[in-house]
Parts: C-alpha cells; sequence; structure tokens
C-alpha cells in the first residue's frame, strides 16, 4: 500500500472524513471506527520497522497527551494502548497507529475482548457516538468545545 491508497493519509491530508482530536506538525489523532482514539504520524509509516526515532518520539508524546485527555475527559480507570505491525499480529490498516482505549475497573477484560473482536466484527458507532467522545476527550486536553 503507498499513501495514495491509504485511508490514515486521506484523512490527515482531509480527503476522506473523521473526528481530529488533536493534531501536531508530526502527528494527528482522531477518532477509529470503533470510537476510540488513534495516534498517527503524519508521515506515511508504514509499521514501526520504518519508524524514524524522531518521529517515533513525536508518537509517543502525542499518545501520552491523548491518554491523559482520555482519563480526564472519560473519567476512566485507566487505559488500554496497543499497537499491531503485520497482518500476523492484526494489523490491517497499513500507515503506523497507536490505539488508546479507556478502561473501566471489572470491565478489562471485555476491554481486551471488544478490541480484538472489532478487528474482524467492528461494532455500529453513531455519529452521536463519535461527537460525544471528541467532545469529552478534547474537554480532557482542555479544548472548549461548543
Amino acid at each position: 500500500m503507498n499513501a495514495h491508497d491509504c485511508v490514515f493519509c486521506r484523512i490527515i491530508k482531509r480527503q476522506a472524513p473523521a473526528y481530529i482530536i488533536d493534531e501536531t506538525e508530526h502527528v494527528v489523532a482522531f477518532l477509529s471506527l470503533e470510537n476510540h482514539p488513534l495516534v498517527v504520524p503524519k508521515a506515511h509509516i508504514p509499521d514501526i520497522y520504518a519508524m524514524p526515532s524522531d518521529i517515533g518520539a513525536h508518537v509517543m508524546a502525542e499518545t501520552i497527551k491523548i491518554a491523559k485527555a482520555v482519563k480526564r475527559g472519560l473519567n476512566c480507570d485507566g487505559v488500554y494502548i496497543n499497537q499491531c505491525n503485520e497482518p500476523a499480529a492484526g494489523q490491517d490498516v497499513f500507515h503506523y497507529h497507536t490505539h488508546i482505549r479507556p478502561c473501566w475497573e471489572g470491565e478489562e477484560i471485555k476491554a481486551i475482548t471488544r478490541f480484538f473482536r472489532s478487528m474482524t466484527h467492528p461494532e455500529d458507532v453513531t455519529e452521536t457516538m463519535k461527537a460525544t467522545m471528541l467532545k469529552r476527550i478534547q474537554a480532557g486536553l482542555g479544548i472548549s468545545t461548543q
């Protein structure tokens, strides 16, 4: 896959719709189809093996920032952060991305199970659910939304 065929590259270029949470010069954070944040480098980097260290540092800094916003905005008990490389590990979009999933006490196993199930059976997420999630996470970032 090249950048022209990549859905994440189209989102970054604003050629495909997305709920953008935050953006820097090097990375963008937006809601996944399953309604949790993804942190993605703006450069088309297919996986961790191709990740330059300097871009990796920007990705991690944004992951930390968004994880804190998820914690504050959703008042969750923790976050589950994961990243997959190659089809054997579950990678289905070949543009590096980090998942940040909110978790609540007693729901950890359910959250991990939902993640693995979502790779083959995505849940139905409405536009209202996405808009609500976006507002709550941006509130956690201190971004005022109207």
